[in-house]
């Protein structure tokens, strides 16, 4: 049954069978997680909303009707879930949203982890001070792959607003981190 759909898993769910949400759980929870990081920043705090979003997906999978694919849906309870939990950081300053657990560098150059490292955190900070919306449209395009239509299901919003506010947080990216755009030597 391990190739069985996201359908099939929700229609056994509603016919009572529990043991399918943990089925749709153990597929999405990674790419749920990814999402939720992209957006938040915080492997803690992802960790807590990915499980907050499972937990209002299984609390409101009887009355999900299928209009959008199941990740759809899940991935616009998690972008709600991050939405919201950037309106209340916003004013808890003293939490640092840049705890980041740094991967090996490839190089050994100390000089250039230091230069690759300033480089993600800028880039960390730079999606982090988009609106949300604009935020939410470029970590569901650019990372998590959603087409524009996609984007429009799980923000409620058309399509073109999905592609005005991918532009704009494109062009606001750019601008913020124009200077560490490669300088020929």
């Amino acid at each position: 049954m391990k190739d069985e759909s996201d359908s099939s898993l929700v229609r056994r769910f509603k016919q009572g069978e529990e043991k399918a949400f943990n089925q749709l759980v153990l597929r999405h929870q990674k790419r749920i997680y990814d999402l939720i990081y992209r957006m938040i920043r915080n492997h803690q705090d992802a960790a807590d909303l990915s499980v907050e979003a499972f937990v209002r997906a299984y609390k409101g999978l009887k009355d999900f009707e299928e209009r959008a694919s199941f990740y759809v849906w899940l991935a616009k309870i998690a972008v709600n879930l991050c939405i919201n939990f950037s309106k209340r950081e916003r004013f808890r300053s003293f939490l640092s949203i840049f705890s980041l657990s740094e991967r090996p560098a490839v190089t050994t150059s100390p000089a250039r982890k230091a230069e690759e490292k300033e480089l993600k955190l800028a880039i960390d900070r730079a999606i982090k001070s988009l609106p949300p919306r604009q935020r939410s449209c470029f970590v569901l395009k650019f990372y998590q792959g959603f087409t524009h239509r996609q984007i429009a299901q799980v923000l409620g919003i058309s399509q073109g607003a999905v592609k005005a506010n991918y532009f704009q947080a494109i062009k606001k990216l750019q601008k913020i981190l124009a200077q560490y755009r490669s300088n020929p030597e």
